[in-house]
């Protein structure tokens, strides 16, 4: 009995001795697996590593409620599965990340160049692993700004020697995007692409005026953006062009009674970063600005840098004719537009229907030359000039007593024509029409010069008129345009 007692406590003990050992080797591989995630986080960067191992075992590790600091920044993951086909290797294996979570400020990248901003040489490849993949959500924060939670999966894996590729997704309400790219190990240099492109504008307003340059917030914008990036990082210099087209574009100001419809623009850059690009195209179906309807308005411009557009050719139809303007230069930043306009047919009466109080009416075409200049003190106009386009019937109908026979002896012959088109009963085909804008010879005080020339329609007295009238204080007064200190271009404030 006592043998057999004695025998059952030996079992007894090397039953409970193979359970400690047991025991102590599940919780080693727990030590070791967090021990190993912990350094290789740590190498790559990271600060403050939380996590808990759920499984360990030589072939599979499950860390769950993973969080950490990388660049001062949280990153958390709900669960974290790392598998490997042979336990002996000094590898993390295949490392799946779920429910990964991140914070980006926006504001803090964008004083920085896109090289200072980059990750740090090493990327994925300082990480002992053989491939990775993520899906989580990542939230850009800007001052100002709601949080856009975005959702990304990426997935990545060596593709040759001292090199990495991989491909991703990023949704977001009012936003798609599909990436890929490659990234070498030892040099650190990095090549990408974004194929696909799509950002909903009225969406992304608020959120993009924070960080790019939009006209600012009194505008309300709209329009669908898509479009295609690729670029590299190499050796810390960074490159990126591509393709941007807007479609179903709108902008609205209330405050400088601004209404642009129909919008459409495609610009081909060459260097995001240097904001440099081939010349493109904007067509504006109609813009409403105060008083003035433009329509099928054209540019072909091309960006000569963050504050510098060139343009090479405007054209658009207003006031019954058609104005195209020499090429120019425009910096956004000034909220200003100095452009030298040429005029082709412009209907005189619908001119003269945006004047102030002027005792006249006329029909007829014009072309011309104008410098203009607009900016927040209002429309301005250099030296130029309109006059009568050949060919084309004008007339002039007056409602000034006075004008004609003022001074003049009733019985000067004609007296009583002149007093019926003075008074507006008798109209005056013109045969001269011209109109000098700030002419350089013009006494102080004068801005503008009107000559006319014609003769009494159906008057069975036939005589010439000739009149020269003066405008003297602000020519720009007498358009009532409703651009008087309204009217700004660009981001400047």
């Amino acid at each position: 009995m006592t043998r057999f007692l004695t025998k059952r406590r030996l079992w007894l003990m090397a039953a409970a001795f193979s359970l400690l050992v047991l025991a102590g080797a599940v919780a080693g591989r727990v030590y070791l697996a967090g021990w190993a995630i912990g350094a290789a986080l740590k190498s790559a960067g990271a600060s403050e590593v939380r996590f808990e191992v759920a499984q360990a075992t030589p072939w599979r590790v499950v860390v769950q409620d993973l969080a950490f600091l990388l660049r001062l920044q949280p990153f958390a993951a709900r669960e974290v599965t790392m598998e490997r086909a042979h336990w002996w290797t000094p590898s993390l294996g295949k490392v799946r990340v779920a429910q990964a979570r991140a914070t980006l400020p926006v504001d803090a990248l964008a004083g920085k160049t896109p090289a200072s901003a980059a990750a740090p040489a090493g990327g994925p490849g300082r990480l002992p692993i053989e491939e990775i993949s993520i899906d989580g959500q990542l939230v850009l924060q800007a001052a100002g700004a709601p949080d856009q939670t975005l959702t990304v999966t990426l997935a990545a894996k060596p593709a040759a020697k001292d090199r990495w590729s991989g491909n991703m997704t990023v949704t977001a309400p009012g936003l798609a995007v599909k990436g890929e790219g490659s990234f070498n190990t030892t040099s650190g240099d990095l090549a990408f692409a974004l194929p696909e492109i799509a950002l909903d504008l009225k969406i992304w307003q608020g959120f993009l005026q924070r960080v790019v340059p939009l006209p600012p917030d009194e505008w309300e914008l709209e329009g669908k953006f898509t479009g295609d990036i690729s670029g590299r990082l190499v050796g810390g210099n960074f490159s990126a062009g591509g393709r941007l087209q807007l479609r179903e574009g709108r902008g609205v100001s209330t405050a400088q009674a601004i209404t642009a419809e129909g919008v459409e623009a495609e610009v081909e850059f060459i260097d995001f970063a240097q904001m440099t690009s081939k010349p493109g195209a904007l067509r504006i179906r109609e813009l409403r600005t105060g008083q003035l309807t433009l329509r099928d308005l054209r540019w072909r411009f091309a960006l000569a840098g963050p504050d510098l557009v060139e343009v090479s050719e405007v054209t658009l139809e207003t006031l019954g004719g058609r104005v195209s303007a020499e090429p120019f230069k425009l910096a956004p930043s000034r909220a200003e537009l100095d452009a030298v306009l040429l005029v082709d047919g412009l209907d005189v009466e619908e001119v003269l229907a945006l004047t102030k109080d002027l005792p006249a009416k006329a029909t007829g075409r014009v072309n011309g030359r104008l410098p203009v200049r607009i900016a927040r003190d209002g429309l301005k106009f250099g030296f130029g000039w309109l006059e009568l386009k050949p060919g084309v019937r004008a007339d002039v109908q007056f409602n000034a007593k006075g004008l004609l026979t003022g001074g003049a002896s009733s019985s000067r012959p004609g007296y009583a024509v002149l007093q019926k088109v003075e008074s507006g009963l008798q109209k005056v085909r013109l045969d001269e029409l011209r109109l000098d804008i700030h002419p350089p010879n013009a006494p102080e005080g004068r801005s503008a010069q009107l000559h006319l020339k014609g003769e009494p329609e159906g008057a069975e007295i036939k005589m010439p008129i000739t009149l020269d009238l003066n405008v003297n204080g602000p020519v720009e007064k007498l358009l009532n345009l409703g651009l008087d200190s309204r009217v700004s271009f660009g981001t400047g404030k």
